[in-house]
């Protein structure tokens, strides 16, 4: 029924739904874009932090279908990844960042749905988990916590700060996505990403970076009733094991789940993530 519904939304909007192989992808209200990869029970993605806001054209579309066609395999889902609105104001709040998504899930989907969020998506799930927990069946947090704590607020704002001022946040981006062994190839990969997107507009993102930055659950996770399953690495510079367990302790009968050597991106890569999500999500 609601690939059904996600397909008539499709014929209704203003972009023309395409479907080539295995994805599709429409234009929603509000200023969200919609992509789904794969056949099989809708699982819900929100995707982590980026400075490409732009609606989703054939060519970002089928880039961006490729990195989700594993996930769409292992789970053997159609994983329907919702990226955040456009337009927003700079004094964002995260609730009302996780509203929006709310009200974009309602008209998508019928009944609750299973959501996965990653990194920044994994904020917006747990204030949306907080704030209308009946919308969801089952909640993955991969690589996010109830908050940033000071550490990892400082360097977000830092971040925010470099970008705003036309300057490279590669360096510090870097050192909080890869360990010392890899930081310069990360700086330099990281480098060329942002002279590639130098033409875009970083205020969507600088807008999602403020209402992170003042992102926190803690004091509210026992309010979320959905089955949440915390999925992270143990060397994850963004956040500490300590955070991870704060989060899923404060959830009730979540389960975490903590990879060795595994960091910020890492994690997401290893081969159990996707076993250990699909355990989850069919349990």
């Amino acid at each position: 029924m609601a690939a059904m519904r996600a397909e008539r939304n499709a014929q209704n909007s203003s972009e023309p739904n395409l479907v080539k192989g295995t994805f599709s992808f429409q234009e929603l209200p509000g200023l969200m874009s919609l992509l789904v990869v794969g056949e099989g029970v809708p699982l819900v993605v929100f995707p982590g932090l980026s400075r490409d806001s732009r609606p989703l054209t054939p060519r970002i579309a089928a880039r961006q279908a490729a990195g989700y066609r594993g996930l769409a395999r292992v789970t053997g889902r159609s994983v329907h990844v919702l990226y955040r609105p456009r337009k927003l104001h700079p004094a964002l709040t995260m609730s009302e960042l996780a509203a929006a998504h709310a009200k974009a899930l309602d008209e998508l989907f019928a009944a609750p749905i299973d959501l996965m969020g990653v990194s920044t998506g994994g904020a917006i799930a747990l204030q949306l988990a907080v704030d209308r927990s009946k919308t969801l069946h089952r909640l993955i947090v991969a690589g996010a916590a109830g908050s940033l704590g000071e550490s990892g607020r400082c360097r977000l704002e830092e971040y925010g700060r470099l970008i705003s001022q036309g300057k490279s946040g590669a360096r510090l981006l870097a050192s909080v996505l890869a360990g010392p062994m890899l930081r310069w190839p990360a700086t330099l990969m990281l480098w060329l990403e942002e002279w590639m997107e130098r033409d875009l507009d970083p205020s969507d993102m600088l807008a999602t970076i403020h209402a992170e930055c003042g992102f926190n659950v803690y004091p509210s996770l026992s309010e979320i009733t959905a089955p949440t399953l915390v999925i992270a690495g143990e060397n994850d510079r963004a956040f500490s094991p300590e955070q991870f367990r704060a989060t899923a302790d404060g959830i009730p009968n979540a389960k975490l789940v903590l990879y060795r050597n595994r960091g910020h991106v890492t994690a997401m890569f290893d081969p159990r993530f996707g076993r250990d999500a699909t355990a989850f999500l069919n349990d």
